[in-house]
């Protein structure tokens, strides 16, 4: 089936993307952003983004900052197609459970892809410009929430539908 390729090389393929991106997370973090990138993610105005960027001058890795936030629309479009698959691969299937699980997968891959695209180019538009924008700022933090409830969504769903379509095999 093409959507169970699809979906487990691109969904993993998106995780792994994911993996980098948390692990080299850390060399943004200082005391004005604690959490690293996910401060500038939730930055809702341009003194607030300001302050980040410029810590992260301060500590020579504005630079890798930049190369994170392009590295993030890989991993969008990577984890977003992938779990779009998963969910039409679910949907296809001819129980119930894995239907509504397929449905509620879908409209988290489109979130997640819609969302983290915007807040990502907002976020790389201010970092490539090493200066804050308040609109950028306030449109990047708005629809943080959106893509993380998408994204969360997903990582419970996929796995949990996954676990259902193999129990229903073993029935078989």
């Amino acid at each position: 089936m093409k959507h169970e390729r699809y979906f487990w090389r691109f969904w993993l393929g998106g995780l792994a993307i994911m993996a980098i991106m948390i692990a080299l997370n850390p060399m943004f973090v200082s005391d004005v952003s604690p959490w690293g990138i996910r401060n500038h993610q939730s930055a809702g105005s341009a003194a607030q983004v300001d302050a980040i960027q410029s810590a992260w001058q301060a500590a020579g890795v504005m630079e890798y900052a930049q190369a994170m936030l392009a590295l993030d629309f890989a991993y969008i479009a990577m984890y977003s197609f992938g779990a779009f698959c998963g969910g039409r691969m679910f949907l296809a299937a001819n129980r119930a459970p894995l239907k509504w699980l397929g449905a509620i997968i879908l409209v988290a891959a489109v979130l997640i892809a819609v969302a983290d695209s915007i807040e990502t180019v907002c976020q790389l538009i201010q970092a490539l410009q090493v200066k804050g924008d308040d609109r950028l700022a306030g449109i990047a933090a708005a629809v943080q929430p959106i893509k993380s409830t998408g994204f969360f969504t997903s990582l419970v769903a996929i796995p949990l539908a996954l676990a259902v379509r193999r129990r229903v095999a073993k029935r078989a």
